[in-house]
């Protein structure tokens, strides 16, 4: 905030307005008293001065008459009579001659006197002036009187009154008035600096905690000093204060909450201006797409979203309709995101509206809903195919295959068959479905892995020597420590794996199950030498329902859900799975579990 000049302050403004209304009035005062009291004294003295000429001439005038006048007498009269000081008085004939006069010179007595005033007085004429006398340097009041005796004209007064001690006693006056104009000035300035103060110290006051609040700092109060209209607005503001103090601690909290809302939040959020230029991202929506805060903010959502910069396109992609799945490349990784897009709408009515968009990772999803798709076609497709096998056969009993007993029994066989499909099916999803929802009770104890290697062996023995195939058991020769797991259910993985990798491998070949201890996990593989699987469906191996070679599967009685199972039973007991396959090579399937921690104390 600039500052403001000492004279530019409303305390000075207000002492020096009071001083020039005061100065204003006693100057109109000052200016009437002083010509009021310059014409009173003014007409006063030549009052007074009249008075005593016209007393003077009406007692000389016995004297003019006789041929002799006694000038003693007439000066005793002139003393005695005329009681002015510093005035002049000449006695003259009728010829203008100088009779007495008491004036100091008395050379001028028997002279004439030809001074146009007494000229006049001796034609009958009274004549009165105020004239600067240059010999003294003083004004002074003349005055020319005819002495008459009815109409004869006996002689003349002629008196030179001066008027220095009267305009003396007007500037003492007037030194009077200026000395009180200056004290009440004083009194004043002083007055006017109390008055001001009580003034401009609340508006200072007001002034610096609103300074303050600019500032950002809403803690502090005006201090009032009065119950006046300052008093009323310094509550007033301090009151405001408050409320904005308060205003302001509930928008922070708002938005420390929406902040945290947007933070923690799992879908992503992007704002922008009406230029679509992005003003929020949070965390989410950079980890969706793959950027970063400070390098986003600023930059537009074409650029962003890496969309063509097109007006009319971009215009109708950022419409609040429906959503729109995108399908983007986010770090080497294909992503399908969803963008839901509302208005931001403005205060301002001449400025554009911004939008906010909603970012959603469907990708999950839609792959979750393309497996429920798959996976209700293949579970409808499975149970179709023996459904319908029954049907057939059963019609064809019905139509009479059924009193033949030899064709009735070959029938009957293939029903069993199909009926046992169908169970060994819908076990499989009753178990599939109990591990989703973790509802399958697992019977953890410590197993011994050699001893169930060896057993799992056993139990393949005979489908070996069948099918021509070598099964090798490889095993440390330290020994195996106990592992955590349900015995039956790791069987059921084994019994799995072992008959995906004698179904796939050609007579004469080698399936290899090797057992190692890693660090806390003891890894098992099973190993075949047989089609193998291609790199396309490594990645989908482990999905229900799907087959690499389908009309072999089905023709071996497979489900397609052995795998799955296999993988939610290891995930159960808290190990991994792994498949790795070279096509025409081979497939090795490995999964870990945990080992027992007592057993492995005792066996160290």
């Amino acid at each position: 905030m600039k500052r403001v000049g000492f004279f530019q302050t409303v305390q000075w403004k207000v002492v020096i307005l009071y001083l020039l209304l005061i100065l204003i009035a006693m100057q109109v005062i000052g200016a009437y008293f002083i010509r009021t009291a310059e014409s009173y004294y003014v007409n006063n003295f030549t009052e007074t001065l009249n008075t005593q000429a016209n007393l003077l001439a009406m007692n000389i005038e016995k004297y003019l008459e006789v041929d002799t006048v006694p000038r003693e007498d007439v000066d005793n009269l002139i003393r005695n009579l005329f009681v002015l000081r510093n005035a002049d008085v000449q006695l003259l004939d009728q010829n203008g001659i100088v009779l007495t006069t008491t004036e100091e010179n008395k050379s001028f007595i028997g002279q004439k006197n030809t001074r146009a005033e007494v000229n006049m007085a001796l034609l009958g004429t009274r004549s009165e002036s105020v004239q600067y006398n240059p010999e003294t340097h003083q004004r002074v009041k003349v005055l020319a009187l005819p002495i008459k005796k009815g109409t004869k004209i006996l002689g003349a007064l002629y008196l030179v009154a001066s008027m220095e001690e009267m305009y003396q006693t007007m500037s003492q006056i007037n030194k009077i008035l200026a000395t009180g104009t200056g004290i009440a000035l004083l009194l004043t300035a002083a007055l006017g600096i109390v008055l001001a103060r009580t003034i401009t110290t609340p508006v200072k006051e007001i002034t610096r905690q609103a300074t303050a609040m600019a500032n950002g700092d809403f803690n502090g109060s005006v201090r009032v000093y009065s119950e006046d209209e300052i008093g009323q607005l310094g509550q007033t503001f301090n009151l405001l204060t408050s409320r904005l103090r308060q205003a302001i601690a509930q928008n922070e909290a708002e938005k420390e909450k929406l902040a945290s809302i947007l933070t923690h939040m799992s879908d992503g959020v992007i704002a922008t201006d009406g230029d679509y230029n992005v003003m929020l991202i949070n965390r989410p929506a950079q980890r969706l797409l793959g950027v970063d805060y400070k390098t986003t903010i600023g930059r537009s959502l074409y650029e962003v979203l890496s969309i063509p910069e097109d007006q009319e396109e971009g215009d109708s992609f950022f419409q609040p309709a429906a959503p729109v799945i995108v399908d983007m490349n986010v770090e080497g990784e294909e992503r399908l995101i969803r963008f839901s897009f509302n208005m931001l709408k403005s205060h301002e009515a001449d400025r554009k509206p911004g939008i906010i968009a909603v970012l959603q990772d469907v990708t999950e999803q839609e792959e979750l809903e393309r497996v429920r798709q798959e996976f209700v076609a293949n579970v409808s497709h499975e149970l179709r195919t023996p459904l319908t096998t029954l049907k057939s056969y059963l019609e064809a009993l019905e139509e009479g295959a059924m009193h033949d007993p030899a064709i009735a029994g070959q029938f009957l066989q293939v029903l069993l068959s199909e009926t046992d499909r169908m169970t060994r099916l819908v076990s499989d999803l009753l178990q599939l479905s109990r591990y989703d929802a973790r509802q399958q009770l697992l019977d953890i104890r410590p197993v011994d892995v050699s001893q169930l290697l060896y057993d799992v062996r056993e139990r393949f023995r005979i489908r070996i020597r069948q099918e021509r195939i070598d099964l090798n058991l490889e095993l440390p020769g330290k020994g195996l420590p106990f592992v955590r797991a349900d015995r039956d259910a790791v069987i059921q993985v084994l019994d799995n794996l072992l008959s995906n990798a004698m179904k796939y491998s050609n007579e004469n070949t080698t399936v290899t199950v090797r057992a190692t201890q890693e660090d806390s996990m003891v890894r098992i593989e099973v190993a075949d030498e047989g089609v193998g699987i291609r790199q396309r469906d490594l990645t989908r191996i482990f999905e229900r329902f799907y087959r690499v070679d389908k009309a072999r599967s089905r023709s071996m009685g497979g489900t397609g859900l052995g795998l799955s199972i296999a993988r939610q039973i290891v995930l159960a007991h808290g190990g991994t799975i792994e498949i790795t396959s070279e096509w025409q090579k081979g497939t090795k399937v490995s999964f870990t579990l945990p080992i027992e921690e007592e057993r492995e104390h005792e066996a160290t």
